[in-house]
C-alpha cells in the first residue's frame, strides 16, 4: 500500500499530522490564502503532537523546498527547450510564472516532508 493511511506519502500529500494522520498540519487548507500560508497549529488537535518541535525546526524545510524547486525548474526547462530551443524570454517567463505560482504548494509540501522525516505514524487505539 503506497498511498494508504499509515504511510508517509499519505501524511505528506494530505497535509496531515505525521503521528496520527488525522489532524491538519495547517490552519487553512488553501495554500493560496497568503495570509495563512505558514500558519500551523502549535499542537495536533487529535493526538496533541507538538508540531513546532523546537525553535527553528522548519529551517530544514528550506533545503527540501530548494530541492523541489530545482526539480520543477529542470522539468520546465527541458519542456520549454523542446518547444522554443534556446530562446531566453520564454524560458524566463514560463519558469518564473510556474515557480511563483507553485510557491505556496512547495512551501507547505516542504514542511510536510520535513516533519515526516522525524515523526513516525502511531495509530490511535
Amino acid at each position: 500500500m503506497l498511498f494508504g493511511k499509515g504511510t508517509k506519502l499519505y501524511s505528506i500529500v494530505r497535509m496531515k499530522c505525521p503521528r496520527c494522520q488525522e489532524g491538519n498540519l495547517f490552519l487553512n487548507s488553501n495554500p493560496y490564502n497568503l495570509k495563512t500560508l505558514d500558519k500551523m497549529p502549535e499542537r495536533c488537535v487529535v493526538c496533541d503532537l507538538d508540531l513546532r518541535q523546537e525553535v527553528g525546526f522548519y529551517y530544514g524545510a528550506m533545503m527540501i523546498s530548494h530541492a523541489l524547486t530545482t526539480v520543477i525548474a529542470v522539468i520546465v526547462h527541458f519542456t520549454v527547450f523542446h518547444f522554443y530551443g534556446w530562446e531566453i524570454a520564454p524560458h524566463l517567463i514560463i519558469l518564473l510564472s510556474i515557480i511563483l505560482g507553485l510557491f505556496p504548494v512547495v512551501f507547505r509540501l516542504a514542511r510536510a516532508i520535513w516533519i515526516n522525516i522525524f515523526i513516525k505514524y502511531k495509530p490511535n487505539k
